[in-house]
């Protein structure tokens, strides 16, 4: 009496499972496929918001590239402004330090030499003075010799007056100089200021390399998101049918453990073993 109460409990608890598990495969089939469309709604509108961000990073490349594009043109404007800068000042250079020797060597020896040949003239000309009164002074001749400024005074005046011009040749000479090397200077600061220019310009040349790149890989990313998108409908009914195969295995197993339930609770299983029916079906 008592195996036959613990055997029409386990029935029991076998049919609740059976019918538990019947309901469960049987909600689990229609949940599948209720849920299919919303998840496959999801996925493709995921994948569009996906599209829709490589659209738009794809634009936003392709203005940055033409932002490089344009200020490579700048920079390479400013190089060669600085280029033709650092030649016209190399000109310059050697114009002032032309101009220089000239100044401090032929204009100031010319100087000199006219100086010297003032003082010459001067001293020629004190004897023609001196000559000149002498004979303004015999009456019988009536020369009338009294300029007011002597001849050998006014060439010995221009003279002295040239006296200060070749050091000022000299210290003008000295000037240029400094300033030739200013300019040198100068052009060294150019000429290093158009090399970091023109490496900026490959840096950016590099940039926007690897910015066609990334177009590139965009690209493919975007067919490789079309595709899936366009596979998403069979891949979601293959999933679906999948899940709905082992659902309904679930509840054919289900069946089985139904049917045992019944078995126990009849008391059709007796110390343990199935009806003949049933032995025949599991074997």
């Amino acid at each position: 009496m008592r195996n036959k109460i613990s055997s029409r409990l386990l029935g029991i608890i076998l049919i609740w499972i059976g019918i538990f598990g019947i309901i469960f495969s049987i909600s689990g089939i229609g949940i599948t496929w209720y849920l299919k469309p919303i998840i496959q709604d999801s996925l493709l509108g995921i994948m569009d918001t996906l599209d829709l961000i490589f659209i738009n990073t794809g634009d936003a490349l392709l203005v940055l590239d033409s932002t490089l594009e344009s200020s490579i043109e700048n920079l390479d404007i400013i190089y060669t402004t600085l280029d033709n800068l650092d030649t016209t000042f190399d000109n310059i250079s050697v114009s002032l330090e032309s101009s220089a020797d000239l100044i401090g060597g032929d204009l100031r020896l010319t100087i000199i030499d006219t100086q010297v040949a003032l003082s010459s003239a001067a001293v020629s000309a004190g004897i023609v003075d001196n000559t000149l009164r002498f004979l303004a002074a015999i009456p019988l001749i009536g020369a009338d010799y009294r300029p007011e400024v002597p001849l050998s005074t006014s060439l010995e005046n221009v003279s002295e007056s040239l006296t200060d011009i070749p050091d000022a040749f000299t210290d003008f000479e000295q000037y240029i100089s400094e300033t030739a090397e200013s300019m040198t200077l100068l052009q060294t600061d150019l000429s290093n200021l158009a090399g970091n220019i023109n490496n900026y310009e490959n840096d950016l040349e590099d940039a926007r390399t690897v910015i066609s790149e990334y177009v590139l890989i965009i690209i493919d990313l975007r067919e490789k998101l079309s595709g899936f998108q366009n596979d998403i409908p069979n891949i979601m009914f293959l999933i679906s049918f999948l899940i709905t195969g082992g659902f309904f295995l679930l509840g054919v197993a289900q069946i089985t453990t139904l049917r045992q339930g019944i078995a126990y609770r009849n008391g059709d299983v007796i110390e343990g073993k199935l009806p003949d029916d049933q032995q025949e079906e599991n074997s």
